[in-house]
């Protein structure tokens, strides 16, 4: 039996590709859009997770990986063409888990957010514009944060913090003041061991709500929020097992916010209706095409207007893409090999040319992402 095990403070820490591969040989009717073969650059050792930004203000989206076994936040910068310059390394806390980018201090260039799981602290890096941070500033983290949110969250412009406590069931929220520092609202109870957060508008009020995996629970819980910061109770909705990574995206086309899953132990995602209010139809699970997806992202792969998906599955060093029928049902994926052990998915259009491309992050040994660069066909 065939085990890869890998450091996750998401609790996803062994994955047998025997059980796995059970799925790894799905076909999809549908034509795969045209992707280039992955390119690999080094990002540090069992890289973890990833955002994008244009750090240096050249027009082209860079890369900040967080290394979990490093204890340090990589950045590449983009040559212009998809490729990448070598990293440059800026320590972070014990175990880096998630990174995010923002303007945090209001002076039109992006920071950094990192929560760090060994120090139960926030880290947060100003940027100086040029493609580099000063040094970090730490704020407690509450226990055992694994994930970190971006958005404006009590409707002043400014950006908020909202932080998966895996330890304590509830999601932290750290209201921005506007210079770089933040104030700490208050955790906000849900499910059982929360994890991957998505923030988006779900029941039409014009306030910031939550979603949140909760891989204990084997559910998603819906903070609904009341626009200065604090949510109201929770409302959990059962998907599939250990629920890892989450994506907000309208997938049925009538204007309001669906909810994707990936589930990585029953290798399937879930993909909730929204029924307009703020309550979502039960889930409808698809078999993904490879082994642990853990993260999920949703964009628009075929320039068709509908919003696709695309999971990472670590078992089986791929990903798999769900093309949307334009009805928000998703045939059988068709899959793209990527390298060892990818467990954080992003999309974004890295050489400016107009057409999706993906990057995943790959917990291994080596510490990688891969890029693998969209084309016209």
């Amino acid at each position: 039996m065939n085990t890869i095990y890998k450091i996750n403070p998401l609790r996803i820490a062994v994955i047998l590709n025997s059980v796995m591969l059970l799925n790894a040989t799905i076909t999809s009717g549908q034509e795969l859009p045209c992707i280039q073969k992955a390119m690999t650059y080094k990002a540090g050792k069992y890289a973890f997770s990833a955002c994008t930004g244009d750090f240096n203000k050249d027009g082209k989206k860079d890369i900040a990986v967080v290394n979990y076994n490093g204890d340090n936040v990589m950045i590449l910068l983009n040559n212009g063409d998809g490729s990448f310059a070598n990293p440059v390394s800026y320590p972070a806390g014990h175990y880096p888990a998630s990174v995010k980018a923002a303007d945090f201090n209001g002076d039109g260039i992006l920071d950094l957010a990192v929560v760090n799981v060994g120090s139960e602290t926030v880290s947060i890096y100003i940027g100086k514009g040029d493609g580099t941070f000063g040094a970090k500033t730490d704020i407690p983290g509450g226990a055992f944060p694994c994930f970190v949110a971006v958005a404006d969250l009590n409707n002043d412009k400014k950006q908020d913090l909202a932080v998966s406590n895996d330890s304590s069931n509830v999601v932290t929220i750290y209201l921005g003041n506007g210079d770089g520092t933040f104030t700490n609202k208050g955790g906000f109870h849900v499910g059982e061991y929360p994890s991957a957060i998505t923030v988006a508008d779900f029941n039409g009020d014009g306030k910031e709500d939550i979603a949140v995996t909760n891989t204990g629970g084997n559910s998603i819980s819906i903070l609904k929020g009341n626009g200065d910061g604090t949510f109201g109770n929770d409302t959990e909705y059962p998907v599939g097992s250990y629920p890892s990574g989450i994506a907000a995206g309208d997938f049925n086309g009538d204007g309001k916010p669906d909810i994707a899953v990936a589930n990585s132990v029953n290798a399937s995602i879930s993909v909730l209706d929204n029924k307009g209010d703020g309550t979502f139809a039960r889930a409808i699970n698809y078999a993904a095409g490879g082994g642990g997806p853990i993260s999920i992202v949703s964009t628009e792969f075929n320039k068709n207007g509908y919003i696709d998906l695309a999971c990472c599955n670590a078992g089986t060093n791929n990903i798999s893409i769900f093309l949307n029928d334009g009805k928000g049902v998703f045939p059988a994926p068709v899959n793209k090999q990527t390298g060892n052990s990818p467990i954080y998915i992003l999309s974004e259009d890295l050489n400016k040319d107009g057409i999706t491309d993906i990057i995943t992050v790959n917990n291994n040994e080596n510490g990688t992402i891969s890029v693998l660069l969209g084309c016209k066909k």
